[in-house]
């Protein structure tokens, strides 16, 4: 009986330890794509290139808007075609390989958005 619980127990921590190892080494590996941004604490991004989800550049990043805990909301973009757009943080990815940012958006949309948004209203009579 004694040999058979420690046999037991050897396996039992020689499991717990492979485990523990591949748990370990999944979390220290980079990102293999671009991070989402709505759950980031980021800084420094004005100034970073927007790319469309063509993969067009379609503006610059001109301010990030953040929640109270820092986390990131919403970004004002330049867009290179004139206007700007706000886009949801939910829509962009963060994409530290490529040093800009990737939407989720078409460049058409956001050019329409941003040509919406700088038409003036016309007041009612």
């Amino acid at each position: 009986m004694d040999r058979r619980i420690k046999r037991m127990a050897w396996g039992t921590s020689a499991i717990a330890g492979l485990l523990a190892l591949a748990t370990g080494g999944m979390s220290m590996a980079p990102p293999d794509s671009p991070v989402r941004m709505s759950a980031l604490r980021v800084e420094g991004l004005s100034g970073l290139p927007v790319r469309a989800s063509e993969g067009k550049a379609v503006g610059r990043v001109v301010t990030v808007t953040a929640d109270s805990e820092g986390r990131t909301r919403y970004l004002r973009i330049a867009l290179d075609e004139g206007g700007e757009a706000t886009v949801a943080s939910f829509r962009a990815w963060l994409d530290a390989d490529g040093q800009g940012i990737a939407l989720m958006l078409p460049e058409d949309l956001l050019l329409a958005r941003a040509e919406a948004e700088a038409a003036p209203t016309q007041p009612s009579a």
